[in-house]
């Protein structure tokens, strides 16, 4: 049986150390600036946070920031519509954000997934964009923002703890660039869950929906095990619902929902990294 390094993998991903410290330095300074400056901190934040999404696929994948347009890239359209979303969001008033929100991943879902669904028939397209468009909004349905106090970090390891594992099974699967991706992003969320621990106001919706578009990514055009993409998605989905039911348990400190949420949150995971070794050992591979 041949031995498989993921050594070269791992040094691959090192840039992935330029937006996790250029995040958290902007997120750590903003608490720094004096409280006049700053009418809406949150916005601030968040921007600060989709400027690290793009540095990460500008140094992980430039041609996604070169060309957006590329149909036969649909992973280059992922920055531009974190973008939309950013904008979408912060453009219109009103204090739920799940409605624009859902028009954003609706039209968003569409454009990462429109090549695929032209090669197949009408209904099976159909129940394939539905199904992928419900567990996605259920998924951001279960994770809890508020436009004025953000989100609670502890929904932040989840997200967090996912795109590490795709970082990991990705290039396994055959998509060293999807795992160069999620590892940018993992950094992204380690900064956020260092910032927001200390105080600082985030959302998370941005890099959220990015890891929501590599999972249909690494679904549709990476050779990625369906299950071990479920497993994922299933991390986040559970995840987001502990987080939400520890919330109601009053005698419940911060310290004893954060094992809850980081508990439940890696069960899914161990099963995907199962499934993810057992597949290469039945290919040939070592691990």
């Amino acid at each position: 049986m041949e031995t498989l390094s993921i050594a070269p993998a791992v040094a691959l991903m090192y840039p992935a150390a330029i937006p996790f410290i250029c995040v958290l330095l902007l997120l750590s300074s903003i608490r720094l600036l004096p409280k006049k400056w700053l009418k809406s901190p949150l916005l601030v934040a968040d921007l600060v946070i989709l400027s690290g999404i793009l540095l990460v696929f500008a140094v992980f994948d430039p041609g996604s920031i070169r060309h957006f347009f590329d149909p036969d890239r649909p992973m280059d359209w992922i920055p531009l519509l974190a973008s939309a979303i950013f904008i979408l969001r912060h453009l219109f008033p009103g204090r739920s954000l799940f409605p624009l929100e859902s028009v954003g991943v609706i039209l968003g879902l569409l454009l990462l997934t429109l090549p695929i669904l032209r090669q197949d028939s009408l209904f099976q397209g159909a129940l394939s964009y539905i199904s992928t468009l419900a567990v996605w909004l259920g998924i951001r349905f279960s994770y809890p923002v508020d436009r004025i106090k953000g989100l609670d970090p502890l929904f932040l390891l989840p997200p967090f703890f996912t795109a590490a594992a795709l970082a990991v099974l990705s290039p396994l699967s055959g998509s060293l660039l999807v795992g160069q991706l999620a590892g940018g992003l993992a950094a992204v969320f380690g900064a956020m869950l260092l910032s927001a621990f200390f105080g600082t106001r985030i959302s998370g919706v941005e890099p959220g929906w990015v890891i929501g578009a590599l999972l249909v990514i690494g679904l549709r055009y990476v050779d990625i095990s369906p299950v071990v993409i479920s497993s994922l998605a299933g991390a986040l989905l559970v995840g987001g619902l502990a987080g939400r039911v520890s919330s109601f348990g009053r005698k419940a400190g911060t310290g004893k929902r954060t094992l809850i949420v980081a508990g439940v949150s890696i069960l899914p995971l161990v099963a995907a990294i199962i499934v993810a070794v057992r597949s290469l050992k039945d290919q040939g591979g070592g691990y």
